[in-house]
């Protein structure tokens, strides 16, 4: 191809992809990670977690996708009967099935041979291509009415690059739509929550957001020898900048908040009001000029 869901590189996902854990913050106020590099040799293949990361999420993804992300991307990116979509970063699937469901011819690219062969191990509605293929080399797989990018563009080291393979093969007029872990609150090992004294708020503690970083991710925490990938974060002109760049307009921007009450207790109504104030998800809309 953080705090809630574990998707890749210049082809993938942040797990990570669809993480429902929180990692703590720095002890200090500024970032303990380098900025982004050039790190084209690799390092953010999920090709090395492929099996670990298909047993977590199967062939239905995770709830907090079920109940949020799907639903929405669909309503967002509104595929048609017949249209054909591109879906990048697609992993085993998860999305690109359920675009299959509304008719539409479904492509899915990811970076990690053996992610796509557990996509192709699955049913779907209609038939679906999968190429094992980096997002920012396209050439030669057809031409598209709309494109999809999953939780996947935080993993993706070379966006600008990426933007504008995606932009090739887009017809014009053709819609794209990205979903990400929102850059404002939810940035790997800089973002966390943290409760008033007397656990009569909840708030968003955040140590980093303007700096582009490339921040390591551990697969196994407290695992010896744990394979890692690499998070990239962007804030949002850095994420807006690379779709104009790549001749795009943006027409469409929504956050989308969590689903889940706390359970009750003295913590439940901070909870459950934070969740409220605080997206976990930033989903834009772009339209090729």
């Amino acid at each position: 191809m953080t705090p809630d869901r574990p998707r890749k590189p210049t082809g993938s996902r942040t797990p990570p992809r669809f993480s429902q854990q929180r990692p703590p913050a720095p002890k200090h106020g500024r970032p303990a990670q380098r900025p982004a590099q050039d790190r084209s040799q690799g390092g953010t293949s999920w090709e090395k977690s492929a099996d670990w990361y298909d047993r977590i999420l199967g062939e239905r993804g995770s709830e907090l996708y079920q109940a949020v992300v799907i639903p929405n991307a669909l309503t967002m990116l509104a595929p048609q009967k017949g249209e054909r979509i591109l879906d990048l970063g697609c992993g085993q699937g998860v999305f690109s099935r359920a675009i299959s469901e509304t008719g539409a011819q479904v492509t899915g690219v990811d970076a990690a041979p053996t992610l796509i062969e557990k996509a192709r191990t699955y049913r779907s509605r209609t038939p679906i291509r999968y190429f094992d293929r980096d997002a920012a080399n396209l050439q030669g797989i057809g031409e598209f009415d709309a494109a999809s990018a999953i939780l996947c563009l935080q993993n993706m080291e070379h966006l600008e690059k990426v933007c504008a393979s995606v932009a090739s093969v887009l017809k014009p007029g053709a819609r794209m739509l990205w979903v990400l872990n929102h850059p404002a609150f939810r940035i790997p090992k800089q973002t966390s929550w943290e409760f008033a004294k007397d656990h009569s708020a909840q708030y968003r503690r955040v140590d980093a957001y303007s700096s582009t970083l490339s921040i390591p991710i551990l697969m196994h925490p407290g695992k010896a020898n744990s394979e890692s990938t690499t998070s990239f974060h962007r804030s949002l002109e850095s994420l807006s900048k690379a779709g104009f760049t790549a001749g795009m307009a943006m027409i469409g921007l929504s956050e989308w908040h969590s689903h889940k009450e706390s359970q009750p207790g003295p913590r439940a109504r901070a909870e459950n009001h934070a969740r409220k104030e605080f997206p976990l998800f930033l989903a834009m809309l772009w339209r090729k000029i």
